[in-house]
């Protein structure tokens, strides 16, 4: 350990007793799928990782030839796969190309958010596109919205559809959106005919009181992406949005069906949760709470001076000292000043409870530090073999980073409390 971290790790543990559990030993050997200024002479960014039913791993990333986010040239949309739980993978593919033809709507692609369906071989991946940077959008010239299909595990994908308007449609004083990347969340609970409701979030900008306000909302869709609601929206002016001033967010499930908002920040998470009113009944009725800031409660997550976004997942485990079957909720994100040191925080779940976002926010505990350089983005995802297969962005340089995968146990990632 060097001394920064245990400067860090001497800093949160005044502040949050609970860091006991910060520090742990990683068994596997870390793999870089996109190496930063490799052969291709490009930076990647923004990992996205899932599992498909049949077990394979897809990690995709931008690999940007301009050097820049969506809207500065071109970039494509790039992927590998694995079918062993992370042990090899194979060659790197492109899912979409970009053009990088100056004012065109497929001039890049990138911020890609995917998820698999547990009971087919399809695969989902949303994107943004164009040639639009995020803050300068309009709605005569937004921040595009782009969808894939995979119907066999990630080996093929269809053509880039453009969906921009059925999203903007859906909130309609938003001038330009994005979804958040990493992890689409699919329901463990709610299915509509074929599939099990599929959630993410979006980070906009909105006109409201003649102010431009960031929001964020959560949208839903019952059909695996072909249609999409608002989740709780009454207004859809801003006003109804489950957290103003949010940043890049990302979406998990509560083991009673309601749904967490975890969305960016400096020196934290914002967290909101919505209700259902009676979800054996109703799967669209319901509230949301009041947002809350993560760092500003006992116990709640606290990192160094960042801004970055992370992932939550929530995982079955069992409590080491007396074998008690849990819920654990983990959160990822850089733990040090600016970017770096990515880790995790976790918390254990009650199965039925019924949390506030104020609740919700309380008594996290601080876990393993996986990264102890330069680190940004992460994102994760369940493997079949039952560790976290853990995707992020380590070792910055000239705006892009080298994008590491590394597959951990539950005992890993809590220092040996729970497995």
């Amino acid at each position: 350990m060097n001394h920064l971290q245990t400067l860090l790790l001497a800093t949160i543990a005044v502040l949050c007793p609970s860091a006991a559990h910060s520090q742990g030993t990683i068994a596997a050997q870390p793999q870089n799928l996109f190496t930063n200024y490799d052969a291709y002479g490009v930076p990647y960014r923004i990992p996205a990782i899932t599992t498909t039913n049949k077990g394979q791993l897809i990690a995709v990333a931008d690999r940007r030839y301009c050097g820049f986010d969506i809207g500065f040239g071109k970039i494509d949309l790039v992927a590998r796969m694995s079918k062993n739980n992370g042990r090899t993978w194979s060659a790197d593919t492109v899912i979409q190309r970009g053009t990088g033809t100056n004012g065109a709507d497929d001039c890049g692609y990138g911020d890609a958010a995917l998820v698999a369906d547990r009971q087919s071989k399809r695969v989902l991946c949303m994107s943004v596109t164009g040639s639009t940077p995020y803050i300068k959008g309009t709605r005569a010239r937004p921040n595009r919205i782009a969808r894939w299909y995979s119907p066999d595990g990630g080996r093929s994908w269809t053509a880039a559809e453009d969906v921009t308007e059925a999203f903007y449609a859906l909130l309609p004083n938003t001038r330009t959106m994005f979804i958040g990347s990493g992890r689409i969340m699919q329901s463990r609970i709610v299915r509509k005919d074929r599939y099990y409701r599929l959630y993410c979030s979006v980070l906009t900008r909105t006109l409201m009181d003649e102010k431009d306000i960031a929001c964020n909302y959560v949208l839903y869709s019952d059909d695996f992406g072909q249609t999409w609601n608002v989740l709780g929206g009454t207004t859809l002016d801003g006003k109804d949005s489950p957290c103003l001033d949010g940043d890049e967010p990302k979406t998990e499930e509560l083991p009673n069906g309601d749904v967490v908002l975890s969305s960016r920040k400096w020196y934290g998470r914002f967290f909101n949760i919505f209700h259902f009113n009676d979800l054996s009944r109703n799967q669209e009725q319901g509230k949301w709470g009041t947002c809350v800031a993560s760092h500003d409660v006992e116990g709640g997550i606290r990192v160094g001076a960042n801004s970055c976004n992370g992932e939550i997942m929530l995982v079955d485990a069992t409590e080491a000292s007396s074998k008690r079957p849990v819920k654990l909720m983990l959160q990822s994100l850089p733990l040090g000043e600016g970017r770096r040191d990515v880790g995790f925080w976790y918390k254990e779940i009650i199965p039925n409870g019924i949390y506030s976002p104020l609740a919700f926010a309380h008594n996290w505990t601080l876990g393993l530090q996986v990264s102890t350089t330069t680190s940004a983005y992460s994102t994760m995802t369940l493997q079949r073999d039952g560790r976290i297969g853990f995707f992020y962005e380590e070792r910055e340089k000239d705006n892009g980073y080298d994008m590491v995968y590394v597959p951990l146990t539950i005992a890993e990632i809590t220092g040996g409390r729970y497995r």
